[in-house]
């Protein structure tokens, strides 16, 4: 759906001859590549036959598994054009923070947003349940949008929370306009599209952490909160207060208390929960090897030992 949403707009902003093609693994043109300028596409383009290119970009960089990049990585270095190469993140998972900050690979920090994010975030637990009920009367009354992340869809006994197919009843049974869609639901981009226009409540797994915009969604809540990663949980919060509406983001979890998730809920800045992150799931591999967070260097911490990695950085450009 991202994909769609960045050729829609491609579209409708380059110039009329500039030929643009759209590649995903559901709608998967046997176009030839080779006479387009600007193609858009999901993880499947990755494993097609490419032209030669002046540009490569990547939205979403942390999204992408190791396997994935080192076939970014092999796509952009082993052509004899060697094109341009521009990675785009609002919160760099502990890996690339590493090499960012190793100086592995250049970067550009924007910090200006297009419009104030006003974000209320709250670590909650079952006692607040009906406090979070009449809250989400109120932003509905008001003609806002909800969305209820759940961590699975079926019931499972490894996993200590409801599953969509077991709390979809409660919401359905005292709520209107509620959708339900997952990952695995051959309507979901259907659903999403109708649940924009006509819906109040969404029930869904972390299939919502990118795709459709949805100007008039106020409120999150995050099932099982921290069983995600921070870039997770912040780009789920990012869903809401889009168009400087006031948001809300309920991290819901039975753990009586949790360090990491009240550091998340003081702040916005994707860098800061990036450093965050890193802190807490140390940097992986950070040349080559296939691990994305965990200690790898046996002497040295990438989010601890940030002189001992400027005296370094000194010296090697000295």
């Amino acid at each position: 759906m991202l994909a769609s949403q960045l050729f829609e707009e491609a579209v409708k902003f380059l110039p009329l001859h500039v030929k643009t093609i759209l590649i995903t693994q559901e709608a998967d043109s046997k176009e030839n590549l080779v006479d387009f300028d600007f193609i858009i596409g999901t993880h499947a383009l990755l494993y097609r036959e490419l032209p030669e290119c002046a540009l490569v970009m990547v939205d979403e960089q942390h999204r992408f598994g190791t396997k994935q990049r080192a076939l970014l990585s092999a796509l952009v270095s082993k052509q004899a054009w060697h094109p341009h190469y521009l990675q785009f993140s609002a919160t760099p998972i502990p890996r690339t923070l590493s090499m960012i900050q190793s100086s592995l690979v250049d970067f550009s920090f924007i910090k200006m947003l297009p419009f104030p994010k006003d974000i209320t975030t709250k670590v909650i637990a079952k006692k607040d349940f009906k406090a979070l009920v009449e809250h989400l009367r109120a932003e509905i009354a008001q003609k806002h949008q909800c969305i209820i992340v759940y961590p699975l869809v079926e019931e499972s006994e490894m996993v200590n929370y409801q599953s969509i197919d077991e709390g979809r009843g409660f919401w359905e049974k005292n709520f209107e306009g509620v959708y339900v869609t997952y990952g695995k639901d051959k309507n979901k981009e259907e659903i999403l599209k109708t649940f924009k226009e006509e819906g109040n409540l969404l029930i869904s797994t972390t299939v919502v952490e990118v795709g459709i915009s949805l100007p008039r969604l106020s409120t999150i809540v995050i099932v099982g909160a921290e069983r995600l990663g921070l870039a997770s949980l912040h780009q789920l919060r990012g869903r809401v207060s889009r168009n400087g509406l006031k948001g809300y983001c309920y991290l819901y979890t039975n753990i009586a208390k949790s360090e990491r998730l009240e550091k998340f809920s003081r702040t916005l800045d994707g860098f800061e929960i990036a450093e965050l992150d890193l802190a807490y799931r140390q940097g992986g591999d950070v040349v080559g090897g296939v691990i994305q967070s965990g200690k790898k260097l046996v002497w040295f911490e990438m989010a601890n030992d940030e002189e001992i990695l400027k005296e370094a950085k000194s010296r090697l450009e000295a």
